[in-house]
């Protein structure tokens, strides 16, 4: 056995761990400009066939479209925010009054003549946990408020990147091809294209996901008579589909407002609704990625709940490609059986 070259492999590998454990929060806008540059290139590419222009010039086109579509699309975003926004706080006295004043009363009541019959230890320790939790929350919303300031910097370093990486990939890219070898550079291109196969696997997952979410969610919107149920399930399904948000961001609060109303049935079946399309995600996710990159699902299983552990929720994209990467190294230098 070739235990020098296992040995390289493994520092490498233990390398690019810790490089991606203390410094992946700092490369993060850099390698998705890069990332980004990349998809669009064969986009450019056919661009350039029909129009003899420079790369460079049809990448920044096509990055300003990309930003002005998105820059619309936040805008009506931030429109339809601002006027439910308006309309929430208009209405909060009539909320006040006939929602959240019943509720809190009853609610308290509720509670009195259940602390009557339990011990005095018990109480306190349900205080302490009431008060714990409490501070949790408390946290949790200043690291989010303190957090905006640096990924809305992020962000901006990451349009910026993906200009200048346009502007000078040519430039670049020969002054990186001098310093290689043609086999190095050979073996850099495989890995960008398995990267992109991966990322382009990933996002198919995700589009079968966010359909099987968006049945579930008009079925159960309709036997629950929650209208419009068509527009509702589209929505969630759509911020179901981004890797860093749920279904858990319109159905818990949906959730909370029938709990104020005094609907606890419903509430109650939008909870058993919200742990139903977890589940579903969590069996659908590797078995779907499995049938793609031809990866167990067991071994899927376990490198997003390792990711998740180590990288946080970044791990959920981070795991496939990884995944995927390592399986298919090993299988084709046959060095598992």
């Amino acid at each position: 056995m070739n235990y020098k070259k296992y040995f390289v492999i493994g520092c490498r590998l233990i390398c690019y761990i810790m490089l991606l454990k203390y410094m992946f929060a700092l490369l993060f806008p850099f390698l998705l400009a890069i990332l980004c540059f990349f998809i669009l290139k064969p986009l450019i590419d056919r661009v350039q066939h029909k129009i003899p222009l420079q790369t460079s010039a049809i990448g920044i086109s096509l990055l300003l479209m990309i930003y002005l579509f998105f820059a619309f699309l936040l805008a009506i975003g931030f429109m339809a925010l601002f006027s439910f926004a308006i309309k929430f706080f208009q209405m909060l006295p009539v909320y006040y009054d006939s929602v959240f004043l019943p509720f809190m009363n009853q609610l308290t009541g509720s509670f009195q003549q259940v602390f009557l019959f339990l011990p005095q230890d018990i109480i306190v320790i349900f205080q302490n946990w009431i008060h714990q939790n409490i501070f949790q929350a408390i946290s949790f919303a200043s690291q989010f408020i303190q957090s905006i300031p640096s990924f809305l910097f992020s962000f901006f370093i990451f349009m910026i990147s993906t200009f200048f990486f346009m502007l000078d990939y040519e430039d670049m890219k020969s002054c990186f091809l001098r310093f290689i070898s043609h086999q190095t550079y050979i073996k850099l291109v495989q890995l960008k294209n398995h990267v992109l196969k991966s990322l382009w696997i990933y996002i198919k997952c995700q589009f079968t996901l966010m359909f099987v979410t968006f049945m579930i969610l008009w079925i159960a919107f309709m036997i629950l008579d929650i209208e419009p149920a068509l527009s509702y399930a589209f929505a969630i399904s759509l911020l179901d589909g981004l890797p860093f948000i749920g279904v858990g961001i319109i159905l818990i609060p949906m959730m909370l407002l029938y709990a104020f109303q005094g609907i606890y049935m419903k509430s109650l079946y939008l909870f058993c609704l919200y742990i139903l399309i977890n589940m579903i995600h969590q069996f659908l996710e590797p078995h779907i990625m499995n049938k793609e990159t031809k990866i167990p699902a067991f071994l899927l299983l376990v490198s997003m709940v390792v990711h998740i552990h180590f990288f946080g929720i970044v791990g959920i994209v981070l795991s496939p490609l990884h995944m995927s990467f390592l399986y298919q190294y090993f299988h084709q230098s046959q060095d598992l059986v």
